[in-house]
């Protein structure tokens, strides 16, 4: 009797193991069906896949099983990729890990659904869902859902190990724009450790955006850390010496901690080592700028010019320096209730225009596409009574 009990559970136990078997069989059939159909009539065949594929994931005798993970995968997947779907919020995650689990390898280094699905479909699939989760967190950004977003973003790392014939790259999808799109999330979530830690991330990547050591320098003067804050721009210099916004960013902030003299004794220590250096007297120059110390600007202006005659920054500087100031002599002008001391402001403007002209002028070659500049040239043409210049830089800025 006791025989016929022991042998009695083990039938029950193939009988339990079969079914499951079962359930994934049937789940590739109800994917198949899915597959041959559209509309309503898909989604329940696809509904029916991921009912039984689900039965068998949760099952141990079959959870392990490389054809469960491969209709798993296949199954998961496919639900991602429906447009608003609803069947499973999770699917892409689903799809992801599953597809990952797919490339295990046998003792023999074969992947172990081959069977089933060649290893360069199991890798397309899961390309497949790195481009999902990418878009998918974009519009979560896009939507101020900065949690779920960042969970998106974590998800593809995984990813690139995996994708030896870079076709993320392909689409721009990149380690280092899964990281530069996070920290944008992490910034918005005040979340500061994140923050700083993906960029670092990106500054140990060499990632090609100046804009990464400025955001660094915020936040570590946000915590009261001021050096390590100029550091970080100094190091941001290192690499892209002539990016405006590093410039003014490092300026700004010596000019914060009252330490511009210190700046400028840096930059001349620096051109008597290398007079020739049309980007040291440029940088020299901004300081002055900002400092008011308009004569000594435009000697350092014109000699990064004299320097280097295609130095954009220097020629837009030096021109937007004159054309400010004409501005103000302008401005003075038209308020002064003194007809003789009009008359003698306006000449003086007059002067200022005619000396920023050239400079706008070359800055214009330089950069043909450049707002500031045809914005500066517009209002200066119109000023100098030139209004057809004028209109036509007015139709040069609208046709951008």
């Amino acid at each position: 009797m006791r025989k016929f009990v022991l042998l009695f559970g083990f039938a029950c136990f193939v009988f339990v193991v079969n079914a499951q078997k079962h359930n994934i069989v049937n789940s590739s059939i109800a994917l198949k069906n899915a597959n041959k159909t559209d509309g309503e009539e898909m989604v329940s065949n696809l509904i029916d896949a991921k009912n039984y594929i689900d039965e068998a994931f949760l099952n141990t005798s079959t959870s392990d099983e490389p054809k469960m993970w491969n209709y798993r995968a296949k199954v998961y997947l496919k639900i991602a990729l429906l447009k608003d779907q609803k069947i499973d919020n999770d699917a892409i995650f689903k799809a992801k890990q599953s597809h990952i689990r797919c490339l295990d390898r046998d003792k023999k280094g074969r992947v172990v659904v081959r069977k089933w699905t060649k290893e360069e479909d199991v890798v397309a699939g899961l390309i497949q869902c790195g481009y999902k989760l990418f878009n998918m967190a974009i519009d979560e950004y896009n939507n101020e859902n900065n949690s779920k977003a960042l969970k998106l973003y974590d998800e593809i790392f995984e990813i690139f190990d995996y994708d030896s014939e870079d076709q993320l790259k392909r689409g721009n999808i990149t380690k280092e724009t899964v990281l530069h799109n996070s920290f944008f999330a992490a910034r918005r979530m005040e979340d500061i450790e994140r923050s700083k830690v993906l960029l670092q991330n990106l500054i140990d990547l060499n990632f090609n955006d100046p804009s990464i050591y400025v955001h660094m320098s915020d936040i570590l003067q946000e915590e009261g850390s001021d050096d390590d804050a100029l550091k970080y721009l100094s190091l941001g210099r290192d690499y892209f010496e002539n990016d405006p916004v590093l410039i003014n960013s490092q300026i700004n902030l010596y000019i914060k901690l009252n330490r511009t003299d210190e700046l400028i004794d840096k930059l001349s220590d620096a051109i008597e080592l290398d007079d020739m250096n049309d980007l040291l007297f440029f940088n020299r120059a901004t300081v002055y700028d900002q400092k008011g110390m308009l004569d000594e600007a435009i000697i350092d202006y014109k000699k990064s010019i004299e320097l280097n005659p295609d130095n954009f920054n220097s020629n837009y500087n030096l021109g937007a320096l004159f054309f400010n100031r004409g501005v103000e002599l302008r401005n003075e002008a038209n308020n002064s209730s003194s007809d003789k001391l009009y008359n003698k402001l306006k000449k003086e403007s007059e002067v200022f225009f005619d000396d920023a002209l050239p400079f706008l002028e070359t800055s214009l070659s330089l950069e043909p596409n450049d707002k500031n500049t045809l914005l500066s040239l517009k209002q200066l043409y119109y000023l100098k009574g030139d209004y057809k210049k004028s209109k036509e830089m007015d139709g040069l800025i609208k046709s951008q």
